[in-house]
């Protein structure tokens, strides 16, 4: 793993922080906001530094598979807080890394979200926001999962943008791993994917 990441420490405060918070707030105040950002940010750091390599040797492999521990752990103390938490904060940074001009910044929701509002046949998973050099999201890609047989997800990467939404990978009933999206979306934005499965133009989700 990077040498500047100590995964150990950081489980340690996330579980840390799973038990002080609860005994030490009974509302959502602002310093409660001011520490979950400040946790989120450095957790986040390390999440984009264990993310970097997408190749299959052994050490990537460690570093990806410890992203997963940080991952679950930042989503045990969210569900630990309960109604401490702030209704606002549906997802937290995964990962942010560049290809070509383009800066991608991408997100993990903490549960399953409708991709359009009071419709949940499709769900978003995962967001990865798009910018051209201008600072502009011209791209969102989604990890998406909807049931057309009740209790058999299936799950299928997807890009929007003004003109519509494009399903550009499809995974099956098993949920991918979040390099194998990674790389989907790298390939995509380089114009190496596969042709798109089904292109639709129809209102893309904003978030």
């Amino acid at each position: 793993m990077p040498a500047s990441i100590d995964v150990e420490l950081i489980l340690r405060t996330i579980d840390d922080a799973t038990r002080d918070w609860k005994q030490k707030f009974q509302t959502t105040t602002n310093e409660l906001l001011e520490d979950i950002g400040q946790l989120f940010s450095s957790c986040v750091q390390a999440l984009i530094e264990l993310s970097i390599a997408t190749d299959d040797n052994e050490k990537s492999k460690e570093d990806r598979l410890n992203a997963e521990r940080i991952v679950s752990k930042l989503k045990e103390l969210r569900y630990s807080l309960g109604n401490l938490w702030p209704n606002s904060m549906n997802s937290f940074g995964r990962d942010i890394f560049n290809v070509d001009i383009y800066r991608v910044e991408a997100a993990e929701f903490f549960q399953p979200v409708p991709f359009y509002p009071n419709d949940d046949f499709i769900m978003k998973l995962y967001r990865w926001s798009v910018y051209n050099t201008d600072g502009i999201v011209i791209y969102r890609y989604y990890l998406e999962r909807s049931e057309m047989i009740p209790g058999q997800p299936y799950y299928v990467l997807g890009r929007s943008e003004s003109s519509g939404h494009t399903q550009i990978q499809p995974y099956g009933t098993t949920i991918p791993d979040y390099n194998q999206m990674k790389i989907h979306v790298i390939d995509d934005l380089k114009g190496q994917g596969p042709s798109p499965i089904i292109s639709l133009v129809y209102p893309s989700s904003n978030n």
